[in-house]
């Protein structure tokens, strides 16, 4: 009978050996999905169509532009107006703008303060879910060394705050398109079209794996004391410690 036991304990205990290797190295992948996805500009993508649209500001017909976190990058025909010289494409990126003065907010069509607040917040939330999702792989590596449950606890905690900043990420973003197309018409032209790029599918993605990651470390973070840890390292690592002087 205990050797039953102790065979289903041994089996329970390598499944979960696995599940959180497993999830220990979606975190890894994780992390560099998102470095990725934070350092590209195909987080969304403005269209102007087959025959683009006039922009009065710059006398040029808007193609169609892509932007990620950091920089916008942007393709223009034109100009279009006789007598200007000769038309031609032009494709420029530039970085978002995340302090500007007040004489650049009121120059430039393509800012104003409220998009600049969407900016900073997305670009404050892209580090700091790097940050956590960082603490989150260090912590789950730990628990290899450590099998005590609070670390898993920790580890799981982290993923999920993570995942809630990425989500905090996204949702800023998709806000901020639909700010530019109702007050922004220098960036998003009337008659525009827009659709996301691979760089918000790769986010979507790693909210995905750090909600699953987040949950599988919280199951397998129960305390198992004495006869209900599958063997004795488990046993006195969840034991209670008593801090002395």
């Amino acid at each position: 009978m205990g050797s039953k036991r102790e065979k289903s304990q041994s089996r329970k205990l390598i499944v979960e050996r696995r599940m959180l290797f497993s999830c220990t190295v979606m975190i890894g992948l994780c992390v560099i999905l998102w470095i990725v996805a934070i350092s590209t500009d195909w987080w969304f993508i403005i269209s102007g169509g087959p025959n683009g649209i006039y922009v009065n500001e710059t006398k040029r017909l808007f193609r169609h532009s892509h932007s990620g976190i950091w920089r916008i990058c942007r393709t223009s025909y034109g100009p279009v107006t006789p007598g200007t010289g000769p038309a031609r494409e032009k494709y420029f990126c530039r970085i978002h703008a995340m302090f500007p003065n007040d004489t650049v907010i009121r120059t430039d069509p393509s800012i104003d303060k409220t998009i600049v607040n969407y900016n900073r917040s997305e670009a404050s939330f892209s580090i700091i879910s790097l940050v956590l999702m960082i603490m989150g792989l260090t912590f789950s590596t730990y628990t290899f060394r450590n099998p005590r449950y609070m670390f898993k606890r920790l580890a799981g905690v982290l993923h999920f705050i993570s995942g809630g900043s990425v989500l905090a990420v996204i949702e800023v973003l998709i806000n901020s398109i639909t700010y530019e197309q109702n007050h922004l018409p220098f960036t998003f032209p009337p008659g525009a079209t827009y659709s996301y790029g691979f760089s918000i599918v790769l986010a979507w993605l790693v909210f995905v794996m750090l909600l699953v990651s987040g949950c599988v470390f919280l199951i397998y973070s129960r305390k198992r004391k004495g006869s209900k840890a599958p063997n004795d390292e488990i046993a006195m690592a969840d034991e209670p410690t008593i801090i002395g002087r």
